[in-house]
């Protein structure tokens, strides 16, 4: 059954419309929900497959490929899929541009089906990539391309919140001009062990390195100040 109303694709397909280069979207999913030791029961996989395969279907320079990280693990290692106790963390979806054929992977990441509010930003994510643009401020561009270190930035989020595409969007923007970092929406619902062992009460939530953590969409600027603190910390 689709996932997307025909009114829905073409408000989609309008959206859509302003890409420049390709995006191409690694969509990781088990190919069966089995559950086995060391693997998680993926409630949404099915739904994010038809999602993606339908989403790809409305503009010809958006391209999807299916990966089953338990019988592909090599794969999941090079994007560095994240895991916990229960296995992958699936279903999650890495955002790459192309250029000449080859794969640029930007550090935008998505753990869980990007439903409700989420969905918008999948696709401000996609525009992002495809067209170069970003809405990073000249000042704030300057300070997160010039970080040299490593940073992991968790974004808890759920369907429902109004204010998660902006925490999400200042994540995977910074993720999209420094190649040291790396911007991930996290799925609160879907990971539940992963919400409880980080206290996430409240949405969005953002984690830095695993030793900075905020509540709220604060403003660009702010969220570089805890990056920053972040670092200093590690």
């Amino acid at each position: 059954m689709a996932i997307l109303t025909d009114k829905d694709k073409a408000a989609v397909r309008e959206r859509l419309s302003e890409m420049v280069s390709p995006v191409k979207m690694i969509v990781f999913a088990p190919a069966t929900n089995l559950i086995a030791p060391g693997r998680r029961e993926c409630a949404f996989c099915a739904e994010l497959r038809e999602l993606m395969g339908e989403l790809a279907e409305l503009n010809d320079k958006l391209q999807v490929e299916f990966v089953d990280p338990y019988t592909d693990p090599v794969r999941a290692a090079a994007y560095d899929l994240k895991k916990d106790g229960q296995g992958y963390l699936v279903p999650a979806i890495v955002l790459a541009g192309l250029q000449n054929g080859e794969e640029v992977d930007y550090g935008i990441r998505f753990y869980g089906i990007p439903a409700g509010y989420e969905f918008a930003t999948l696709l401000e994510d996609i525009l992002m990539i495809s067209t170069g643009h970003h809405h990073l401020a000249p000042q704030v561009l300057d300070e997160v391309s010039r970080i040299d270190k490593p940073v992991d930035m968790m974004v808890f989020v759920t369907p429902t919140c109004p204010y998660c595409p902006r925490a999400v969007l200042t994540a995977h923007q910074f993720a999209f001009v420094n190649p040291n970092i790396r911007g991930s929406m996290i799925e609160a619902m879907e990971f539940e062990q992963l919400s409880q062992d980080w206290n996430v009460y409240g949405v969005p939530k953002t984690v830095i390195n695993e030793v900075v953590e905020f509540e709220g969409a604060v403003p660009d600027n702010m969220v570089l100040r805890y990056l920053e603190n972040a670092l200093v910390k590690a």
